[in-house]
């Protein structure tokens, strides 16, 4: 039997004929589908409204994702000259070079900086977060104690990164006396990944269905087995995401880093003292915007550009671990 294409109610109502006799629309121009379409949601009050909601709907929807094309213009109509340029401290070199005289070179030391400081802050954090939301989540009962630390992780994730700078400050910096560099700025931003890891794997553990948990205990697994091979696993996907948007919030982070990291032209040597001193990529942009010398400006537009291609990167490795784990767990 000859399978009939779907067909919208607007087709239904434009093409009874074809509806009714089992064939596909025919190719119709374009002006005459544009007056059917009016004429379709102008015939009534009720389908006039239905149609300015979904223009409504639509706008919304271009305005969620204009910002992001307007800054990927904004930055690549200077930067991308830089970015794959060919002279001094562009194309490659603005990866792999230093600074030197004048600033002329490229922002490698900027870029190990970030990729340092988002190291420290994920061997800290992430640990940290997961297991004290699989706590939370599978091992203690709903009542007060939970809602309130469901309450102070959300309230954490509120609070502006500048508080967390003057935080990490006063307990990593001076109380702890790790002093500035490396190891404060990535513990500052491990306490910002906390709670956005914390509330999203409690969220993927949630959506685990029950009836898994209980038919791995019904076959003899322990509670901890159950948790860590049925549960997490099942949630991972999730527990990924999440770790990779708390990535992506300190990956741009400047406020903290400029009361705990220090700044410097260098790549840090050590995790503490005068050669931990650490640069970043969003630091540096600010430094170069603000710098009087015009040639810098280029540069922090490049560099912009460039943390938007490491978050995008990131985001596509997220997608593909992703989709490989949930086909494995499927």
């Amino acid at each position: 039997m000859e399978e009939r294409p779907l067909r919208s109610c607007e087709d239904e109502e434009a093409y009874p004929e074809e509806s009714s006799a089992g064939v596909g629309p025919p190719e119709i121009p374009l002006t005459t589908r544009i007056s059917t379409y009016l004429r379709t949601y102008t015939k009534s009050k009720r389908h006039f409204t239905d149609l300015l909601f979904k223009i409504g709907l639509g706008l919304c929807a271009l305005l969620v994702i204009a910002p992001f094309f307007l800054i990927l213009i904004e930055v690549s109509s200077t930067g991308f000259a830089v970015v794959f340029g060919s002279g001094e401290g562009e194309g490659l070199e603005f990866f792999t070079t230093y600074p030197g005289g004048g600033l002329t070179g490229g922002l490698a030391h900027a870029f190990i900086g970030t990729l340092s400081l988002a190291a420290v802050a994920g061997i800290a954090g992430i640990p940290i977060s997961v297991l004290g939301a699989v706590y939370i989540n599978e091992y203690t009962e709903a009542g007060i104690v939970r809602s309130a630390i469901e309450f102070a992780a959300d309230v954490l994730a509120g609070i502006p990164s500048i508080v967390f700078g003057a935080f990490g400050l006063a307990l990593i910096v001076d109380v702890l006396n790790f002093g500035k560099g490396l190891m404060a700025g990535g513990l500052t931003l491990a306490f910002m990944m906390i709670p956005t890891i914390l509330r999203t794997t409690q969220e993927a553990l949630r959506a685990v269905p029950m009836s898994l948990r209980e038919a791995s205990l019904a076959l003899g697994a322990t509670r901890w087995t159950t948790t860590w091979q049925v549960t997490v696993r099942s949630a991972f996907p999730g527990i990924v995401t999440g770790v990779l948007l708390a990535f992506g919030r300190i990956i741009g982070e400047t406020a903290p880093l400029i009361f705990t990291a220090g700044n410097s032209l260098r790549a840090p040597t050590e995790l503490f003292g005068a050669g931990s001193w650490v640069a970043s990529v969003p630091y540096t942009i600010y430094l170069y915007t603000i710098d009087p010398r015009p040639y810098l400006h280029p540069k922090a537009h490049a560099a912009a550009l460039a943390l938007m291609m490491i978050v995008f990167t990131i985001d596509l490795i997220a997608n593909y671990i992703s989709i490989k784990f949930t086909r494995r767990l499927v």
